[in-house]
């Protein structure tokens, strides 16, 4: 049986980040990474397109403005790691970085196999050992006392037998199940006691029934406001919105979602935390079907209505469709038209008045009926082990000595822009920090 002073169950960009820093601290052949596929970071790869949005610029202390109840969960972990620290490890490997709009974060070389290269060359110059191809179910580990009455974790089935005396587990979420992600985090922190958040799909795009809108996939609204209502209060996010042959995607959309989704009481787990069938999957109730587009997010409705009055004497036989392109992607208008019932051939000096109050009002609102959530395009996973239930400063379970979480599979998530392998490069370099450290 091999021992080892840190085990890390999961490669990702968490558990890679974490067995990374204990190793520093602990040296070599003391620390392990257990994973389920045959090959480390399989889901880095994808993120970004493939280019690896790795952080994002904004500071700190506004990054934790996004995340409300988890704030000080993830105030630690965040500043244990900023961004120019986790840039620089890999910048000490020589490989450079450029910020794009939205201050996102991505490598020069805009591959994520070279952020992997990295990863992998610091494992191996730590000599941390890895063990592919070796699922871990929550059966298949012990919390024990060995021959010297220390708490240890024994991990063993027909593919492994170790044991370590700290585990960080850096399983991932429950959604892309493709790249490994199969919520095996969520059941072994229950054998330990933990309890599991409800379990939503986070960053995902929306289905929508309307085939004329479906057709013009591909084309992009830039600097939309979409929204939905919460009583009298209205949520919205402001950005690029994408038609796709299945409805809408694009940033401002799947930033939107989890904001949606977060306020929606439904969970993609059954008991046993295991996913739910499809049918169930398309049957979930979203706290509202219905969110609006506003196309002229820096125009009031009076500001358009005013300008349409304006140019009408002098535009009088300009048809109404060519008009529109000061407000609309020409690709769209006949669209727009359509779900208003106007000619778009109509000049004009034809225009009713009504007619332009209708274009106003649904430049401002253009309503769509959601139906029902494209889950398995879903990018994160909301929800997790529960937060109140690790220590903040540490990441180990208030539970259970030794025993440390890190990246998707804790209870946080967040917007599109690199947050999130931002979140799970932090947590994954305090848990093995603090994991190490605890054993000195």
């Amino acid at each position: 049986m091999h021992e080892y002073k840190v085990a890390i169950i999961g490669g990702g960009p968490a558990g890679m980040m974490a067995a990374i820093k204990a190793a520093q601290e602990l040296g070599p052949k003391t620390v392990c990474i257990i994973e389920k596929n045959d090959g480390l970071g399989k889901k880095l790869l994808m993120t970004g397109g493939g280019r690896c949005n790795i952080a994002n610029s904004t500071p700190i202390h506004d990054q934790l403005n996004y995340y409300k109840k988890n704030k000080n969960f993830l105030k630690h972990a965040l500043y244990t790691l900023p961004q120019e620290k986790l840039l620089a490890i890999f910048e000490e490997k020589d490989l450079e970085f450029h910020i794009e709009d939205k201050k996102r974060i991505f490598p020069d070389s805009e591959d994520a196999h070279d952020v992997l290269d990295v990863l992998e060359e610091y494992l191996e110059e730590l000599e941390v050992d890895t063990y592919l191809s070796c699922p871990i179910d929550a059966n298949d580990m012990e919390h024990e006392l060995n021959e010297r009455m220390e708490p240890v974790f024994l991990i063993e089935n027909d593919k492994i037998s170790l044991n370590a005396s700290k585990i960080v587990v850096s399983t991932g979420g429950i959604t892309y199940p493709s790249t490994g992600s199969t919520g095996d985090g969520y059941k072994i922190a229950s054998k330990m006691n933990h309890n599991i958040t409800d379990i939503k799909p986070g960053l995902v795009s929306f289905n929508v029934d309307d085939f004329l809108l479906r057709s013009l996939s591909g084309l992009t609204l830039n600097d939309v406001e979409i929204s939905f209502k919460d009583k009298k209060k209205k949520t919205s996010v402001r950005g690029d919105l994408l038609i796709s042959h299945f409805g809408l995607t694009g940033p401002a959309v799947i930033d939107l979602s989890n904001l949606l989704i977060e306020k929606s009481k439904f969970s993609i787990v059954d008991d046993d935390l295991n996913l739910i069938d499809d049918e169930e999957m398309e049957n979930l109730e979203l706290f509202s079907d219905r969110i609006s587009i506003d196309f002229t997010p820096d125009l009031t409705e009076e500001d358009i209505k005013a300008q349409i009055t304006k140019d009408t004497p002098e535009s009088g036989t300009l048809k109404i469709k060519n008009y529109m392109k000061k407000f609309l992607p020409s690709n769209f208008i006949d669209y727009f038209l359509m779900k208003l019932d106007i000619s778009p051939n109509k000049t004009m000096a034809n225009i009713t008045k009504k007619e332009k109050n209708k274009i106003a009002e649904d430049l401002k609102r253009h309503p769509i009926v959601i139906e029902f959530l494209e889950i398995d395009l879903a990018k994160v996973t909301i929800g997790g082990v529960k937060s109140k239930e690790i220590d903040s400063k540490t990441l180990q379970s208030r539970f259970v000595e030794g025993l440390y979480f890190a990246g998707e599979v804790l209870e946080v998530a967040g917007p599109t822009g690199g947050y999130n392998l931002q979140i799970a490069f932090a947590t994954g370099y305090l848990a093995g920090q603090e994991a190490a450290n605890s054993l000195k």
